[in-house]
């Protein structure tokens, strides 16, 4: 059972499977949390993921990676996800991505975990998650399942919070690409990385683009509007306004990483 409740009855349906499943599989099992664009109201089928953390008391066996890579291959099938009532509509399952991490690995050592991430799981042998998703998860994450071990992710600096940004920023200049329906994603985690370092908040992906509107002075910020619609709508990338708009993206994306760099530059909140 569920320690949270749920308004939307088809998450609500998927989390609760997820949990008995996990149950099952990791007899070591600690902890569940849920963090990210479900705990908003601001979860996008067909785009997002339904982000977790599960920990674990001890490293996982080879049996257990297989166990959960087998499961999560079963949440992947499209007749699996359909749910049996017919009342509640095709499950959440596809989406759930996340880490397996032992309570050693939170705080920093070695161990063996696993990773599901969007296009393959992997196997960890230390925690992988950047320094904002742990932030994050830390002050403003659910759990779902056991007894909280969030005092064992670390807390950090303003310098090392710096530098997380910083680096995010040179990425955009790097690798910050149009043409693809995830290339929002670098306008929009820019937004809320600046929100956060402005105000302290920590906002969804849609919440981030209307802050961005609302307190950005950059002309990329107009690009928010679209970025928000396509993340709710994936459907509309196949329209030629916006597959074009994406092509084009490019300079607005350079131009956002460089607001994230002048924002570094005033007093965080």
């Amino acid at each position: 059972m569920l320690i949270q409740s749920f308004d939307d009855e088809t998450l609500e349906r998927t989390l609760s499977i997820f949990v008995d499943d996990i149950r099952v599989i990791l007899k070591k099992l600690r902890s569940i949390y849920l963090y990210g664009s479900a705990i908003h109201n601001d979860l996008s089928p067909g785009y997002g993921d339904l982000d977790f953390l599960v920990v674990i008391g001890e490293d996982l066996s080879q049996n257990e990676i297989e166990c959960l890579n087998k499961l999560r291959s079963n949440y992947r099938s499209s007749l699996l996800r359909r749910s049996v009532d017919s009342q509640i509509p095709n499950l959440y399952t596809d989406m759930l991505e996340g880490a397996f991490l032992t309570i050693n690995m939170l705080s920093g050592e070695k161990g063996s975990g696993l990773w599901w991430g969007t296009k393959r799981e992997s196997i960890w042998t230390e925690n992988q998650l950047d320094l904002f998703t742990q932030y994050t998860i830390k002050e403003q994450s659910i759990l779902l399942y056991g007894e909280s071990h969030l005092d064992n992710i670390p807390s950090y600096s303003r310098e090392e919070l710096i530098s997380f940004f910083k680096e995010y920023a040179k990425c955009m200049r790097k690798f910050g690409k149009g043409n693809s329906l995830h290339s929002v994603d670098w306008l929009l985690l820019a937004t809320k990385f600046i929100a956060w370092w402005k105000e302290g908040v920590i906002l969804s992906k849609s919440q981030a683009a209307d802050w961005g509107l609302l307190h950005l002075s950059g002309g990329w910020k107009e690009n928010l509007k679209r970025c928000k619609k396509l993340r709710k709508d994936p459907s509309m990338v196949t329209r030629l306004e916006y597959s074009e708009w994406l092509r084009n993206l490019e300079p607005a994306i350079i131009e956002a990483s460089h607001d994230l760099d002048r924002a570094l530059e005033t007093t965080i909140h």
